[in-house]
């Protein structure tokens, strides 16, 4: 090969080499910038934190819960203090030892506190939000909390957080109201972690717990931790801000907390139904009772007790979590010839004294159908209130013929039957009305059609359905004859003991009746209860009170359900009440009882109560009582 020619290749490959080695150069510092790239940037939060809680841990400050109070201040929720054993995922080092350490921790009986699958599945479970304290145990003892703390060496990422718990001073009593607290379910986590939520708290989930969340929850606080590398904690750092908790608010509700309790033991204890009582004058809800009901605080019992009670709960046929007052729909059966009688007096269809063309004798026969009245010896020739007091089918049956389906509905309407009251927590069911156009609409996939006939059933409540708080507010407005209250319960909102806040009455309807019609049916009312009536077991010493009974037809068991609404005074009302007991026969002898038991208890033991009686007691001496009751014609 020529001199020349060799030079010339050993040029092109010392310039080979060369590109080689800068090309490696250059890939090498590519591979280092992108993983500074990452480090730096895509995983920069990550990095940092993980490097800040090598020796600093973030405590959030849980704020303490408001508490919630009767109209006279008696406690119905509180807190109590609590420990829980949690786990911090990113410091556990090697999980099967740490399992196989909290596994060897016995209580003061000797009882191993941690059972290996379930807290391997909730360590296994944590790792999805390995930053965030996750609970593996909950409301443990003290001593219990004692030996996690002294054994921290051996329990890297184990932490004992101290939090707070519901106590509910009237157990089952008034679950359906006051509700419960449980944690927030993953599906909502990420919406209410922008409101401030943090993984593993407990809020609201029905009732007033759940209606009045935000009042009283109050704001959380943090603070950072010095901590080694377990995790234990050496105290706060001095240098880091520290930003205070702000307790939530106090919660007043118009319950009466002696009447809950009250309207609790005079229901029957085996039957299913609700009790609720309101103050007309405003819409105060006095007393709601469900039955049958749930102690909620087992829902603030460690996780393993809690399940059982769940799963016994989720599996009752009676369905306890069902709150009857509001969600339990009935036909109204003869407590709402209260509607029909009214709307005949005002239409000019009867007076106080008419008599049906027809006299009772125990059926009453229109076309081909014979409908019968529950007393099958029948009433005889009676007039409206004695019509009202022995609650005489036959007799309804003409004034529903005179009346016609779409008059009785209007006056339905006016006392907001059917339609949601707006009661101040979740859960409320509407009911429906019924009459010809709504009984088609409901039944135009089927075969069945508004018949003549119906209206018989329609005037004495058995072809619609409505909650025990729409009973109560209908015969709220029979006896106030003026305005119809919305309910609630909310009463005040107070923090550290000064009132911010205060509920209004807001009128749900005003009624524009017929001041005599009235008059004519309070008096129809108040001899219901009187001797002779069907609700004299309702009776209240010294109280004109005005009610009536209802049995309604049961599609789903031989006995009809008992019903009986009742208010007193019967012209002045300071109480209005309503009883539904499910499958008990009739409303004169179950429900009844119940009414009067909370009556009673009312007059004699409330301030509101007392004050009526003496009030009653000086209009007694003066003689000078706006409604009297008159002879019964027959």
């Amino acid at each position: 090969m020529p001199f020349g020619a060799r030079l010339q290749d050993e040029q092109v490959e010392r310039y080979t080499k060369a590109y080689i080695l800068a090309a490696a150069i250059v890939f090498f510092f590519l591979i280092l910038i992108v993983r500074l790239v990452f480090v730096q940037i895509v995983d920069a939060e990550v990095n940092i934190r993980l490097s800040r809680r090598n020796s600093m841990r973030l405590r959030i400050i849980e704020p303490p819960r408001g508490r919630i109070f009767d109209r006279n201040g008696k406690v119905l929720a509180r807190n109590r203090p609590s420990y829980s054993i949690c786990v911090l995922p990113y410091m556990i080092r090697d999980r099967e030892a740490l399992v196989n350490t909290l596994c060897k921790i016995k209580d003061s009986n000797g009882e191993a506190v941690f059972d290996s699958a379930e807290v391997s599945e909730k360590i296994r479970a944590a790792y999805r939000r390995r930053f965030d304290a996750t609970r593996i145990k909950e409301d443990v003892s003290i001593e219990v909390v004692s030996i996690v703390e002294e054994h921290s060496m051996e329990l890297p990422g184990i932490i004992v957080e101290t939090e707070s718990r519901r106590e509910y001073t009237l157990g089952p009593r008034a679950f359906h109201v006051l509700g419960y607290m449980g944690e927030i379910p993953d599906e909502q986590f990420r919406v209410l972690r922008e409101q401030g939520y943090y993984w593993g708290d407990l809020i609201g989930r029905s009732g007033v717990e759940r209606e009045y969340e935000s009042l009283m929850r109050g704001t959380a606080g943090r603070e950072y931790l010095e901590v080694n590398a377990y995790g234990k904690s050496l105290g706060t750092i001095g240098d880091m801000p520290r930003i205070n908790a702000i307790p939530g608010h106090d919660l007043y509700l118009t319950l009466d907390a002696r009447l809950q309790k009250m309207a609790a033991e005079a229901f029957p204890d085996s039957l299913k139904g609700a009790v609720v009582a309101i103050d007309p004058r405003n819409g105060e809800v006095l007393t709601m009772f469900s039955n049958p009901s749930i102690d909620a605080n087992i829902f603030s019992m460690a996780s393993s007790h809690r399940s059982q009670s769940w799963r016994a709960i989720i599996m009752d046929p009676d369905l306890p979590l069902n709150n009857r007052a509001i969600a339990g729909t009935y036909p109204p059966g003869s407590t709402f010839k209260l509607v029909s009688g009214l709307a005949g007096l005002v239409h000019e269809k009867i007076t106080r004294d008419s008599r049906m063309p027809t006299s009772c004798h125990g059926a009453y026969r229109i076309g081909n159908r014979t409908a019968r009245c529950w007393n099958r010896s029948g009433h005889g020739a009676v007039n409206f209130i004695s019509a009202m007091q022995q609650s005489c089918n036959v007799y309804f049956y003409q004034l529903g013929r005179m009346l016609g389906d779409v008059a009785i509905n209007e006056f339905a309407q006016m006392f907001t039957l059917g339609t949601l009251t707006g009661i101040d927590i979740n859960g409320e069911k509407r009911g429906w009305l019924s009459g010809r156009e709504l009984y088609n609409i409901r039944n135009r996939n089927n075969e069945f059609s508004w018949q003549a006939g119906m209206v018989l059933d329609h005037a004495i409540g058995q072809t619609q359905i409505f909650t025990p708080l729409q009973l109560a507010l209908m015969v709220g407005g029979m006896s106030n004859g003026e305005l119809i209250y919305q309910p609630h319960l909310f009463k005040e909102e107070r923090s550290n003991g000064i009132m911010i806040n205060q509920r209004r009455p807001q009128v749900l309807n005003t009624l524009d009746l017929d001041e005599q019609a009235i008059r004519v049916v309070q008096e129809s009312m108040l001899s219901v209860v009187e001797p002779g009536g069907t609700g004299t077991r309702s009776a209240v010493p010294g109280i004109p009170v005005g009610g009536k009974t209802g049995s309604a037809q049961n599609p789903h068991g031989e006995n009809t359900h008992a019903l009986y609404v009742a208010s007193a005074p019967v012209s002045d009302p300071v109480i209005v009440i309503a009883v539904v007991v499910e499958n008990a026969g009739g409303g004169g002898a179950v429900a009844a009882p119940v009414a009067g038991e909370v009556l009673r208890f009312f007059f004699a033991e409330t301030e509101e109560g007392q004050r009526t009686v003496r009030e009653y007691e000086e209009r007694e001496k003066e003689g000078r009582f706006e409604i009297r009751t008159l002879p019964i014609s027959q």
